[in-house]
């Protein structure tokens, strides 16, 4: 019995090892790349209901409600909206718009209530902001207060997420204070 567990187990170690091995190594010099993480396959709509089952999500009901009726902007099926939430801060949302769900942006505290749940940057200066593509799982927030005297500006951090399973997972932080000359 043992024996046929073992062998039904192990293609599942090997492919795993090859999927470990094909993460590549990233770095201050071999930044991730939308096109490294594409999306398995483009979604059709229509969208699922909207699914606001913490008080904190129903926090912010109406501007949810109007984002899971706009198209998919991000990793195939998921929608992306931010709100405001102060003159240098930065509030948001992840809506899978297949299942309903709604989750925080990265960065935010995820067991969180109330704003601190949605809050994705405190520290939103000049050059702060996310990138991300239908297309790919891949985004990139810049967020933070590295003010360069010398070139006169701000040189935000620079955080590269991947998302998993519906969760974001740290890829790579490139400090903006490493970067000021």
């Amino acid at each position: 019995m043992k024996l046929i567990q073992t062998v039904k187990v192990l293609p599942f170690i090997a492919l795993s090892a090859m999927c470990i091995q094909a993460q590549p190594n990233f770095d201050a010099k071999h930044l991730p790349r939308f096109e490294d993480f594409p999306i398995s396959e483009p979604w059709n709509p229509p969208p699922a209901a909207l699914k606001l089952t913490t008080r904190s999500e129903r926090m912010f009901k109406t501007r949810l409600t109007e984002a899971a009726k706009e198209p998919p902007n991000f990793a195939g099926h998921y929608r992306i909206t931010y709100w405001g939430c102060g003159s240098v801060c930065s509030a948001g949302a992840l809506i899978d718009l297949q299942t309903g769900d709604v989750f925080p942006p990265p960065l935010a505290k995820p067991n969180g209530s109330g704003w601190e749940r949605w809050i994705e940057c405190t520290a939103c200066f000049e050059g702060a902001n996310n990138e991300f593509h239908v297309e790919s799982r891949l985004m990139i927030v810049r967020c933070g207060l590295n003010y360069s005297e010398r070139l006169q500006k701000n040189v935000p951090d620079t955080y590269y997420f991947v998302l998993e399973q519906g969760r974001f997972r740290q890829l790579l932080l490139v400090s903006g204070k490493q970067s000021l000359p």
